[in-house]
């Protein structure tokens, strides 16, 4: 009985151990406000300053979605620089949906948005869709 009991309160640590594993990793890839390696990141400030957005997604509407560490702001037209730590090229644009002005980020490059586009992106993709 004391072996089974053992048995059982070692399975159920590694569960546990296995299931935090799992989620922590889920976490970095999920538009956690930390850009890491892979991800695009849109930044609340110039100068990839402030909260950043790192969508691991598609996102064809902003407003749906807010800064993870400033929850208050809209990533919907409030984003003034950027940073492509992905391998593809982001393609966004000034209205939701693919509409409006189109502008590409590609593999590698981070900057300020231009006049076209500094607090104007409502919608982002990594693939053209046209």
């Amino acid at each position: 009985m004391k072996k089974s009991a053992a048995v059982a309160v070692t399975l159920v640590a590694a569960l546990g151990m296995t299931m935090l594993s799992a989620g922590s990793a889920s976490a970095a890839t999920s538009g956690d406000g930390y850009l890491a390696s892979g991800e695009m990141g849109f930044f609340y400030l110039k100068g990839q300053g402030g909260p950043v957005f790192d969508p691991d997604m598609n996102i064809p509407n902003f407003s749906l979605f807010v800064y993870t560490r400033q929850p208050q702001t809209s990533v919907n037209d409030n984003t003034l620089s950027y940073w492509n730590r992905s391998s593809r090229t982001w393609y966004v644009y000034t209205d939701s949906f693919r509409g409006g002005v189109r502008g590409s980020i590609p593999a590698g490059h981070k900057g300020d948005a231009s006049a076209n586009f500094a607090n104007k992106i409502s919608s982002a993709y990594n693939f053209s869709g046209t």
